[in-house]
């Protein structure tokens, strides 16, 4: 019943249309069509380029996550200096209370 009702549907707005329109009508969607296409490739092939790239861009992260903690590790001293220096300071030129 659904189907007999789409059918007369499309009759009726084909039975309005000349066979050129019609030809050319199917022509465009397969145009487009041809062109989704076309679209979804580049689209899979940037989403595997992308996926071929990840390995090396996690192990270039991670490096870099390991040089980081290396250099937190050696600016350790140096920050405890910074504080001595900033207490010895406060207390060399801070205000006094009488």
């Amino acid at each position: 019943m659904v189907l007999d009702r789409a059918t007369h549907a499309a009759r009726s707005v084909l039975g309005h249309l000349s066979l050129g329109t019609i030809e050319e009508r199917l022509g465009e969607a397969v145009e487009a069509l041809h062109r989704t296409a076309e679209a979804t490739e580049r689209s899979v092939e940037s989403a595997e380029k992308v996926a071929e790239a990840l390995p090396a861009l996690t192990e270039a992260v991670t490096r870099l996550c390991d040089q980081l903690a290396d250099l937190l590790e050696l600016a350790k001293p140096a920050e405890a200096v910074e504080r001595e220096v900033r207490t010895g300071f406060r207390l060399l030129f801070g205000r006094r209370k009488h």
